[in-house]
């Protein structure tokens, strides 16, 4: 039944659930079933409302970004233990033209910049870079590891994941070459971060939260018209939808 909220990425979409609403509307319609017509409009209407505006996607949004806080450091470690800093993959582009910390994006330079901030005050601390090439070509890990480098983070404390595709696939992977009772800090956006954790205890790690990208934040706005219906809020409904169907996988599955 939820089938129809996803596109072809697997991220949930408002505008699909809109479009198969006024589909099974115009058919309804065509079919001389006018009531049921109206009734499928007018679903479409609120969800539309509701997804549009930011009332809905922000509460719903914040919800999950308040499970845990920013990192607060230091971190207590002893002066031999050494702990492992995860940036999780996010997405990047191979483009020549481009110096690496622009090929990985804006989503993955801010986990990227969480994570050299506590790798700079850890001082036995790694770095470690995920993220596949679905075309078989230099992978995420590894532009993320040349953005790292560039922003002045020392190639030897840097390592890499080049297998995983996904949040559980990074847990599983890390699982085969760490020791899961290694002091893990997980930098992911902080809509993600509870399936992340979630995901990664389910591996047998005790991960440590740093969540960074909040999508709500409780400082002063000029926005005006913020109840003025937004292609910005349908995609905050989006990644919200996502997250909350993925957490439910994640705990029917694990």
């Amino acid at each position: 039944m939820t089938s129809f909220l996803y596109d072809l990425k697997g991220q949930a979409t408002v505008f699909n659930g809109l479009f198969f609403l006024l589909i099974m509307a115009l058919i309804f319609y065509r079919y001389k079933k006018r009531k049921v017509a109206i009734a499928l409009a007018g679903v479409s209407v609120i969800i539309f409302l509701l997804s549009a505006t930011r009332y809905l996607p922000d509460y719903l949004a914040d919800k999950l970004e308040r499970k845990y806080l920013p990192l607060s450091l230091p971190v207590k470690n002893s002066d031999s233990e050494k702990v492992l800093i995860l940036v999780l993959g996010s997405g990047y582009t191979l483009d020549a033209r481009l110096p690496a910390n622009a090929q990985i994006g804006l989503v993955a330079l801010g986990r990227l910049a969480e994570a050299i901030r506590i790798n700079r005050l850890l001082k036995n601390s790694v770095l470690i870079c995920s993220g596949y090439s679905a075309l078989g070509l230099e992978t995420q890990a590894e532009v993320t590891k040349r953005a790292a480098i560039l922003l002045g983070v020392d190639s030897g404390r840097i390592e890499t994941l080049n297998k995983p595709r996904t949040t559980g696939e990074e847990a599983e992977e890390l699982g085969k070459l760490y020791d899961k009772n290694s002091k893990l800090i997980i930098v992911t956006d902080a809509l993600h971060m509870p399936r992340a954790i979630k995901l990664f205890k389910a591996k047998g790690f005790n991960p440590i939260p740093a969540p960074t990208n909040f999508k709500i934040n409780g400082g002063p706005s000029k926005e005006s018209l913020q109840w003025w219906p937004s292609v910005d809020h349908i995609n905050l409904m989006n990644n919200v939808i996502h997250e909350y169907l993925a957490n439910l996988k994640a705990s029917l599955t694990g």
